[in-house]
């Protein structure tokens, strides 16, 4: 059962980091036309989400089992990249904001722009917590291949 779970959650953190990527994206770009600033003002926004893609790419190239096979981080991916997807969601959406209706623009970016340093924290967390472990696993490694050699 965990398994199946592991490998259901591990598969979904991709398609929800493509989406909380492309929502996060969306919504940026609109908020800048809004307020007609230069679209290199977002990518301090994004490198959170490109360091967090080299290191799913960097995992499954170097097949790292202590990341992989951790149903806790994949878990916690998840809940993360759908949070970020809910609360932009619930921007675009909700119609009941008082700034959404007030000025038109379809997106309440003051509801979306307090949840950014958010949604940062929630990004370096993963980070953070993908290279624990990655050394974690390693780690494993040389203490089996110690206990080894002391038994011979």
């Amino acid at each position: 059962m965990k398994r199946i779970f592991n490998g259901l959650f591990y598969g979904l953190k991709f398609l929800l980091l493509i989406g909380a990527f492309g929502l996060t994206l969306f919504i940026l770009i609109r908020m800048n036309l809004r307020l007609e600033k230069d679209i290199m003002s977002i990518l301090p926004q994004f490198i959170p989400f490109l360091v967090l893609l080299v290191l799913f790419i960097i995992n499954m190239i170097l097949k790292q089992v202590g990341v992989s096979k951790n149903l806790f981080y994949n878990l916690t991916c998840c809940l993360v990249f759908t949070t970020i997807i809910l609360v932009g969601c619930r921007a675009i959406l909700d119609t009941n904001m008082v700034l959404n209706a007030k000025y038109g623009y379809g997106i309440d970016f003051n509801f979306f722009d307090n949840f950014l340093s958010y949604i940062k924290i929630m990004l370096y967390g993963l980070i953070i917590a993908d290279i624990l472990f990655m050394f974690r696993e390693k780690e494993k490694l040389v203490e089996e291949k110690s206990k080894k050699k002391k038994k011979a």
